[in-house]
């Protein structure tokens, strides 16, 4: 009983001439990959060393949130501003000369 008639992918001899390109190529591509995660993986575990709190950082931060209540305020401020002018203001003389 022949197994290269039952299994015709079995005769290697054929795949022989692509097996051998492509274990070529392939290489270099693992190796590229293998590199390229052990960059990841000290770049990560640096980060998480360097995670410590920076004071600059936390004081550029309170500046940020004091400007964000001061544009909060002054917008606030501009549309009661706004609302004043839009509803106009009778003087007391001209209620009594209503009546």
């Amino acid at each position: 009983m022949d197994l290269t008639n039952l299994f015709p992918l079995a005769a290697i001899e054929n795949f022989l001439p692509f097996l051998i390109p492509i274990m070529a190529i392939s290489i270099p591509i693992i190796a590229i990959l293998v590199s390229h995660q052990q960059k990841m993986a000290q770049i990560i575990h640096n980060s998480q060393k360097n995670s410590l709190p920076n004071p600059e950082i936390d004081a550029l931060r309170r500046e940020i949130q004091e400007l964000k209540e001061i544009t909060n305020q002054q917008a606030i401020a501009l549309d009661s501003l706004q609302s004043r002018k839009a509803i106009p203001q009778s003087s007391s003389a001209d209620r009594f000369s209503e009546v």
